[in-house]
């Protein structure tokens, strides 16, 4: 009895895994078509999701900063040289984050890539000298990531893994 209940288990788990990657990626409007977890990062103010001594050792603050909470949802970074950082987390309404970031990412508009970040679906948008990056972590919710820099979305980039990094490990 156990034995079929643990080979149905695994069949299932298989099948529900299955369905996600036989979609598309243009296709997707959903977290769970996505092999991560989803998370809620308004849990925690932004300025906690990347901590000053990490934001020091990715070049995003000065050694006698830190991270300025401009509202709740938001914390802003900068090394007074060549870079400023905005983090922030976006909740949006009508379970749409997913579908907001793939829309944007494959809407043909000049300067968006899709982007992942450790697995989570992301676009950026490159303009001259900066670079906005939104990543879903759930339905309701989406990080965003502006930096203003030199390689400002690979930039972008490094600063929301550190972001998820950080949910993970929590």
């Amino acid at each position: 009895m156990w034995a079929r209940v643990a080979v149905a288990g695994v069949a299932g788990v298989l099948l529900v895994g299955g369905c996600a990657a036989d979609r598309e990626l243009a296709d997707r409007d959903s977290i769970r078509q996505f092999e991560v977890s989803a998370w809620d990062p308004s849990d925690a103010h932004p300025c906690a999701l990347v901590s000053d001594p990490t934001a020091r050792e990715l070049g995003i603050l000065d050694q006698e900063g830190s991270g300025s909470a401009q509202s709740d949802t938001n914390c802003f970074y900068t090394n007074r040289v060549d870079a400023s950082v905005d983090v922030r987390v976006e909740t949006h309404e009508e379970r749409d984050a997913v579908a907001g970031v793939i829309e944007a990412a494959f809407s043909g508009r000049e300067g968006q890539t899709y982007v992942h970040v450790e697995g989570y679906p992301g676009v950026t948008t490159r303009f001259p000298d900066s670079c906005n990056l939104s990543v879903a972590v759930s339905d309701d919710h989406s990080v965003y990531v502006q930096v203003s820099a030199d390689e400002a979305c690979e930039r972008a980039v490094e600063v929301a893994r550190v972001v998820v990094a950080h949910a993970s490990a929590g």
